[in-house]
This record gives C-alpha cells, structure tokens and sequence, in this order.
C-alpha cells in the first residue's frame, strides 16, 4: 500500500511539472516566489517605504507619468496605516480593524467607512474593488499570491541576478493574457521584493506601473496610537463614494 502511495504522489509531482513546462514556466522563479511570499506570511508586522511611477490617461495630452512616495506600517492581521504623497496631493489611510479613514492634508477633509471587513487584506481589496484606491505592495501580502501567478501564468522566467544600486537581486519575467511584470527579489535570507514593474497591455495605450520597496522593517513594535485618528480643527466630513466602473 504505501508502495502504491509514494508511486501516486511522484506520478501527481510528474504531471505538476509536465503542467508547468507546457505553461512555460520556470520551476526556479517560483521557488523564489514561494521562499519570498513565506518570508512575508511569518511577520507579525513591518515597515517599509514604497516610490511608484505609474502612467495617468488625460484626454489631451496621452498617458502622463505620475509618482508617489508611501511610507507604510502594517500589524497583522487588522492594523493599517499608509501616508501618501503624490503629486500635488498628501492624504493618509488609517484602518484600525473597526473603521477606515481616509484623511486629505490638501483639502482638510476625511471620510470613514464604518464596519470594514475584519483584516488588513481583505479590506485593501475593498478599496481597490469598490473604491479604485490601490495600496502599494499589497498583491506580494496575499496567501493566494504565487499560486495566482502559477495559475494564469503564459510564461514565467528567472532571468538571472542584478545589482541595483548596491542590492543584488533575482530578476524575475513572465506574462498572462492581461499584463507582463518583472519582479526584482533580494537575494538574501528573507527574499524580500526590492523592485516590480508591469506594463497592461489590455488598457488603452498599455499604461505601466513600477514601484520600489526600501527600507523594510520587520516584527517591530507599533505604537498603538498610530492607528487612532483624531479629527484635525475645521476638518470636513465628506462622503467617499464607489468608483463608477468596479476594477
């Protein structure tokens, strides 16, 4: 019997890798996916700063590239707290497992949705799906993120290793039916994203988006406070509203 057994599961691992050969997709990139997305499952809580360039649509002038500079800490599994600073505009998100504020600097006004959902991850998706508010770094955070790629991947591939500004990294490509990204993961311990960059190629004009990850700052102490919004003087009280087309 265990004979049979051990005969089934090298038969299923053959089928798994004969599936992944014709997807075209590198055993070697996954792995170092997979050693990545454990090293992020294990924190407790982080730190990091995020820059992200990324392409805007405007009726005259085309695709405009715009930036942003985030500085984020995260405790898991229900605490959130991202300043944002883009081009000409600052707001800060603060989610605290019971309600989620979002707070402008250049208006003076904030909004909340009461009654979130009841974890960090599943309350960016709530923004992004019902808001079109994106949260940098967010996909390499969820559970599902390496079986996704594995899933819907045309082709993936390790490219080898690059050096960028004094970090080496392994250099990661592949493509599905909706986009191409490259990923840069530190070759160190932890294998932690250094670097990603896609480009859509089902939106109009292939806009992309390439943001970098620095300073990261793992299983640290949080002050609690930090979560906690206090309504700034002669702050409004605005109503945000869902996005007209969900993404």
């Amino acid at each position: 019997m265990r004979k049979k057994i051990i005969l089934s599961i090298t038969g299923f691992l053959l089928l798994h890798v004969a599936s992944l050969r014709a997807q075209n997709v590198d055993t070697a990139a996954l792995y170092i996916l997979q050693r990545m997305s454990s090293s992020l499952k294990s924190i407790s809580s982080c730190s990091l700063h995020v820059q992200a360039f990324y392409d805007s649509p405007t009726d005259d002038l085309g695709l405009i590239k715009r930036v942003k500079e985030e500085t984020v800490y995260a405790n898991f599994p229900n605490k959130l707290f991202i300043d944002t600073k883009g081009d000409n505009e600052r707001h800060v998100l603060i989610y605290d497992g019971k309600s989620l504020v979002y707070y402008s600097y250049d208006s003076n006004s904030y909004s909340t949705i009461d009654n979130p959902p009841p974890t960090t991850l599943e309350t960016i998706q709530v923004l992004s799906n019902t808001y079109g508010i994106e949260v940098a770094a967010a996909d390499f955070f969820y559970p599902s993120f390496v079986d996704d790629i594995k899933t819907t991947a045309i082709t993936l591939s390790l490219l080898g290793k690059s050096t960028i500004d004094g970090t080496e990294c392994f250099h990661i490509a592949g493509k599905d039916s909706t986009m191409s990204y490259q990923f840069w993961i530190r070759n160190d311990a932890l294998f932690l994203p250094y670097k990603m960059a896609i480009v859509y190629y089902n939106r109009p004009g292939s806009p992309q988006y390439e943001a970098s990850y620095s300073n990261w700052n793992l299983n640290i102490n949080i002050p609690s406070t930090l979560f906690d919004f206090v309504v700034p003087p002669n702050a409004e009280k605005i109503v945000i509203k869902p996005t007209a087309v969900q993404q």
